[in-house]
Order: C-alpha cells, then sequence, then structure tokens
C-alpha cells in the first residue's frame, strides 16, 4: 500500500471525541468540529470582505482543516489541564510541535512542509488567517454549548458563559470592527428551555 493511500484511509479524527470529561447529549469529533470550524471560517471571510479588510481565504481554510490535526495522538486535552499552568502548556505545545511532523509523514515533503508551517501558524496566531480561524474555533464551541444547553444540559452553560465573554475581548482591531455582526448583542446567559419536551 502507498504511503499516500495509507494517509487517505486514516480517519482517526472521526473517533476523537471533544469534550470528554464533560456529559453531554450529542458527542461532537474533531472532524466535525473542523468541518464547523471551517464554515465558520468562510462566514468570517465574508464579513472582513465587506468591511474592506484583506484575507486569504483559501489559506484561512486550510488553517481551519489542519487546526486540530495533533489530536490525532493526542486526543482533544481538557483545557483545565493543558492549563494548569505555563510549564504544562509548555510541555504539551513542545511534544504536538514533534508529533505534528508524524501526522503528515506519509504526504510528499512539500506538501508536508506547507501543512506543518499552516498549523504553526495557527498556534502562533501572528497572521489574520490564523486569527479567524480562532475566532471560528471560538463559534464552533459555543455552538457545541448553545446545542447542549437548548437541550437542558447545564453542563455546558458556564463554559458558554465564559467562552463568549473570552471571545468580545479578543483585541484584534479587525474582529473589534466586524463582532458587532456575529455576536448577539445581550450575553445574557441562555435560558434553559424544556418546551420541546411537551
Amino acid at each position: 500500500m502507498s504511503k499516500i493511500f495509507r494517509h487517505f484511509l486514516d480517519r482517526s479524527l472521526s473517533h476523537v471525541v471533544r469534550f470528554n470529561s464533560t456529559p453531554q447529549q450529542f458527542k461532537e469529533s474533531v472532524a466535525e468540529h473542523s468541518f464547523y470550524v471551517a464554515y465558520y471560517t468562510s462566514i468570517l471571510v465574508y464579513f472582513l470582505r465587506e468591511a474592506d479588510m484583506e484575507v486569504n481565504e483559501a489559506h484561512a481554510l486550510k488553517i481551519a482543516l489542519l487546526h486540530d490535526m495533533e489530536e490525532r495522538f493526542s486526543g482533544d486535552i481538557l483545557t483545565p489541564f493543558k492549563h494548569y499552568n505555563n510549564d504544562v502548556l509548555n510541555a504539551i505545545r513542545k511534544v504536538n510541535e514533534e508529533m505534528i511532523q508524524l501526522v503528515f509523514e506519509d504526504l510528499p515533503i512539500k506538501l508536508r512542509e506547507e501543512f506543518v508551517g499552516l498549523w504553526n501558524q495557527d498556534i502562533a496566531l501572528t497572521t489574520r488567517e490564523a486569527q479567524v480561524v480562532k475566532i471560528a474555533d471560538k463559534l464552533s464551541l459555543l455552538s457545541k454549548c448553545y446545542e447542549e444547553i437548548k437541550i437542558g444540559n447545564e453542563y455546558f452553560q458556564p463554559i458558554y458563559e465564559r467562552e463568549i465573554e473570552r471571545l468580545a475581548a479578543l483585541p484584534w482591531p479587525w474582529w473589534q470592527e466586524i463582532k458587532h455582526h456575529i455576536l448577539p448583542q445581550d450575553t445574557a446567559p441562555i435560558q434553559l428551555s424544556f418546551e420541546h419536551l411537551h
């Protein structure tokens, strides 16, 4: 079997479950999450263009598709653990930087280098495209939380409230310019509704 064909056969991100320590009604894989991050990236690009701000959509979409590829090996590491202190965070980042090479090892070298470079851009957040993906990543998290909350899963309420606040506060000038198109004016807690059960 050729290396490239072996790479095509690997669907491991479809089996890596996010929020693996939080009770949830709808399990979400990293592959599902990456789809929504890419979709939301396209929507954000639209609003950037409407505001006459430059952004490379193809570049941003590639970052979106690749941004969690290291989770093929690491799984979805829980945020409280990952951010316990800088030593833990730096150790995880160091391992991920080494492991990401293995994720793409079956690809032609030029493509592997491109993908690793895009993955590193996502980590560094130095390009507008990587920042767009970070916003899309947060929006995907919020949509997952909203879905769980609306069916009565209160475990996602504090995550939603914390993350919408963090998202609104991100300081990038381009985001401050367009966020009124994206975020609700009222960031009050979502009220649990059980009307759908009647």
